[in-house]
Order: structure tokens, then sequence, then C-alpha cells
């Protein structure tokens, strides 16, 4: 499973110099708007230390980590959904992802333009958020339409379909974001088909600089905001990426980089729900991304059609075992392997070997 990233915010406040952060991408990164034009895209490895240390002990020839790609879109302003500036097209570019970070800045420097000539982190979001609705609001308006051409016989799923985007609409245009609005798990199921930009999850990216890393008013304010909607925030000197390229404090650079990744990859981690399980033998250790719930038959389907077809039942060795006791023949010893049919509910970090029969 590859997670989609949506790099979001208004122009020059830092999203490309995020994006390079995360992906250690070159990027064009300048000191004025709307210096991305087309989006800047990066798939990078999921920085999971599991994954090396069941390598050094089962020599694998290869290791497969999980993937995680970002996409970086230019700059959002006011009237964007209705083709201001870059316009819609560049929301387009995010339909798909499952998850956006919307980088906010909160600091000062006359150096750096601001479109608005001040610092609101709040209302920047306010301004973005309201753009996301506008787009989805068109969007929902075009599906009711196409699906009231298209079905000229409503059926019951065209029906419930029809009736979930008609109260996503009454949500968009009371300004309410989709993803707060009240929805039942099949309605939430519908909806998801659609892929509403204010219906994914979100993390606040916050941007400081260095002067201003502690009592810093408006990250402050920013951190207020996102914890009375219950959204993560992730706070970082973008700046610093790019003292790397100057040969000046090269160090600090490079560990913020790897901080922050680590930091971003968990917090989506958390907000999509998502575990890890593993698959290793000598040819190949790999980490298998997935959402929680899942169980040992749908794990066996993401690893090969066939271990589904033919299933009988799985292995499962605990990756803390593992590691103690140096491998499955140490953990066979001890007798910490177990075996569990179809229905068992895969745990983070389970060590997965599927029996079956062709």
């Amino acid at each position: 499973m590859q997670i989609d990233c949506g790099i979001i915010g208004l122009p020059n406040v830092g999203k490309s110099t995020v994006f390079s952060i995360l992906t250690n991408a070159p990027v064009k990164i300048a000191n004025f708007p709307f210096c991305t034009i087309h989006p800047n895209i990066s798939v990078v490895q999921i920085p999971d230390l599991r994954v090396y240390q069941l390598t050094d002990i089962v020599s694998s020839h290869e290791t497969v980590h999980g993937k995680i790609k970002f996409v970086d879109i230019a700059g959002l302003i006011k009237g964007a959904a209705q083709g201001i500036g870059l316009g819609s097209k560049i929301l387009n570019h995010i339909r798909t992802t499952k998850v956006l970070c919307h980088v906010v800045r909160c600091f000062d420097d006359n150096e750096t333009v601001h479109v608005f000539n001040d610092i609101d982190p709040c209302r920047d979001v306010d301004i973005v958020n309201t753009e996301l609705i506008l787009f989805d609001i068109s969007q929902c308006e075009q599906s009711i339409c196409t699906l009231q051409k298209k079905y000229k016989l409503i059926n019951e799923n065209i029906e419930q379909q029809l009736l979930v985007l008609k109260k996503c609409l009454d949500y968009l245009y009371d300004g309410v974001l989709l993803r707060r609005g009240h929805f039942s798990k099949t309605e939430r199921t519908n909806i998801e088909k659609f892929n509403f930009l204010t219906n994914k999850p979100i993390v606040y990216f916050a941007n400081i600089d260095e002067k201003s890393v502690t009592n810093n008013i408006y990250l402050n304010k920013l951190r207020a905001f996102a914890s009375n909607d219950g959204i993560p925030l992730i706070s970082c000197c973008a700046m610093l990426s790019l003292l790397k390229n100057r040969g000046d404090r090269v160090e600090t650079a490079m560990k913020q980089q790897t901080d922050i990744l680590y930091d971003t990859v968990s917090v989506i981690f958390s907000v999509l729900d998502l575990r890890t399980f593993f698959t290793i033998n000598s040819h190949m250790t790999r980490a298998w991304i997935y959402v929680g719930g899942m169980t040992a038959l749908e794990a066996a389907k993401k690893v090969h059609s066939d271990f589904k077809k033919g299933f009988i039942r799985v292995q499962i060795i605990k990756f803390d075992d593992f590691i103690f006791y140096r491998g499955e023949l140490g953990v066979k010893k001890v007798g910490k392997i177990c075996y569990a049919g179809k229905d068992y509910c895969v745990k983070d970090g389970d060590i997965l070997k599927f029996l079956f029969q062709i």
C-alpha cells in the first residue's frame, strides 16, 4: 500500500521547502508567489528501523520498505476554486491523495513576501479551507448532475449515492468541512468514492524560524486552533533544510530532515490508522502497510492472490520475540510461534507466513 500525501497552503509559506525536507528532492524555491506551477511529486521510503533489524538477522538479499508519495501543489489564494491564480486545476492534483499536509507560516520576516503582508495563521487556514469547500461544492454538484443524467431510471444504489451527495452539499453550503459532518459508516464509505478534499484527514505543518523556536505567538495561536479542532500539528524551521546546501551547520540540517520525515510519517500513520506487518525469507524482507482491522485472509490476498485462494492458516511471530530470540528457530525453541485462522486480526509488527494449498 502506497500512501499519498498532498501538501497545500497559501503561496510562499514554504510548501516546496517542506517538500524538499520530506523527500530530499531538489525543487525550485524562490521568494515570490506561484514559484511552483506544476506539482512536485516524489516517492520516498517510510523510515522503519524494524525492517533493517529483520534484514540483519535473516540476511535477506533484498529489503522492501513501505512507500509514501508527497505531492506539492501551487499555493492557493482566494478564488482558486473558481479559477483565480492557477485555479482549480491545481486542486485536481491532490484529489486522489489520502491525507493533506497544510503548511502554515508562523514567522515574521520582512524579506520573505506574504500575500497579505502580515502573519495570521488562523486566517490563512480559514482561507485555504474556504477554497477547499468551494472546490468540493463544484465537484459535488457535478457528481449529482452526472448521476441524474447517466441513470434515467434511479435504482436503490444510485438513490443512496444521490442522498449522501445532497447531504454533503448541505454541509458544504453551510461552510462545514465534510470530515466534520455527521455521517453513518455506510455514508462515509459512499463519500470516499468521490475524493472530496474536505473529507480527507489533515495535518498542520507550522513553518517557524530559528529566532522564534520558543515562545512563538503565531505557533501558539495555531496550536490552540488545531487542538480545538482535533487536528495534529508538526512544527519545524523549514529554512534549516537549506543550510546543508550552503555547507553551513550540515549536521543540524540533516538531523532535522530525518526527524521531520519520521514525525510526519508517524502522524500520518496515526490519522489514517495504518499499521505494518512483515514477511521475511532469505530472498526478501518486506514491510506491508495496511489499515487497522485487517484479517489474516485479507493480508494473504495483499501478499499474493494465490495465498487467499488456498489459505489454510497463518504462522505469526511477534517482532519483539523475533529480535530477542534472533530469528525463527530461536522463537520456535521457546514455543513463541503461534498459528491462527483466516479471521485473525493482524497486529502491528506481526511477522506472517501463510500456509496455503494450490
